[in-house]
């Protein structure tokens, strides 16, 4: 693997109660840092675009964990904007003869209630079924994540999980959250894996503004339907699913999508009508 060189932005953080000095290195143009893979890797690298990443392909390094952590943000309701190997963080410890280097997995944008819930043990997707929108609901927070198989052996060396509580400190002082996720206890739930993939089969399908323009007038004042309703309104459940990914309705992902699937309409203001780099979808 060789570390490839990115034109970067670079925020300098001194923590003087930690003895730290902390850097955040991004890149320029917004997208993931990646190494150049030379082949002789033992894991199988993948990218998936991702319309809350603004149609960037994101990287994964993990089918178990990172994968279906990337799918499950993409339809989760409460996440607005996500990207993967969003920066490096640099520690200067002192006593430490060398700068710690942290590279998360994940750094979200996601709803203020819904960081709450997961900063407090609230295992991830059971997080995201239990969200809803309401009205007023606007305020955000970066959450960054690390992203972890169940049989991860860094679980056991104390210097990497000293490594991570300290990047916990850091984040925290800029006004940012962190959390950790496994796979069994926070990515993989049995009752909404299957909507997942079903959304994810459909995340990416084109909208027209006559699709938003029927889905509401079948929300109607209230703002409620059943996804029998608006399929047979918009003519297909791929339409339906791509509403959903860019939060223009939330569909209840807590069971398999039938026609009698409760939908509610998000408050416009968190709809996303535009990708994070200027470009309309």
């Amino acid at each position: 693997m060789i570390r490839q060189d990115y034109a970067r932005k670079k925020r300098t953080i001194e923590i003087d109660d930690l003895r730290t000095f902390a850097r955040i290195e991004e890149r320029e143009d917004g997208g993931p840092i990646i190494d150049l893979i030379t082949g002789r890797e033992p894991h199988v690298v993948g990218t998936k675009v991702c319309i809350k990443a603004g149609m960037r392909a994101l990287p994964w390094e993990s089918n178990e964990a990172e994968r279906p952590m990337i799918e499950l943000c993409e339809t989760a309701s409460p996440v607005r904007a996500m990207l993967s190997q969003p920066h490096e963080l640099f520690m200067k410890v002192t006593g430490e003869p060398r700068e710690w280097m942290y590279r998360p997995d994940l750094r979200l944008t996601v709803d203020v209630v819904f960081a709450e819930a997961v900063v407090n043990a609230v295992p991830f997707a059971d997080a995201v079924c239990s969200w809803r929108p309401t009205e007023g609901q606007l305020a955000t927070k970066t959450l960054i994540v690390e992203v972890k198989r169940d049989d991860d052996p860094r679980f056991d060396d104390p210097i990497y999980l000293r490594k991570l509580e300290l990047a916990r400190q850091v984040y925290e002082r800029i006004g940012w959250a962190f959390v950790w996720v496994t796979s069994s206890v926070d990515i993989l739930h049995a009752a909404s894996a299957r909507s997942v993939r079903e959304v994810m089969l459909d995340h990416d399908v084109s909208l027209a503004p006559s699709d938003i323009t029927v889905a509401r007038r079948v929300l109607g004042a209230e703002r409620k339907a059943t996804l029998g309703e608006l399929v047979n309104a918009l003519g297909s459940l791929g339409k339906c699913c791509a509403l959903h990914v860019r939060r223009i309705i939330c569909m209840d992902m807590r069971n398999d999508l039938r026609p009698d699937t409760a939908v509610v309409g998000m408050p416009p203001s968190m709809s996303i009508f535009e990708m994070s780099r200027g470009q309309l979808w």
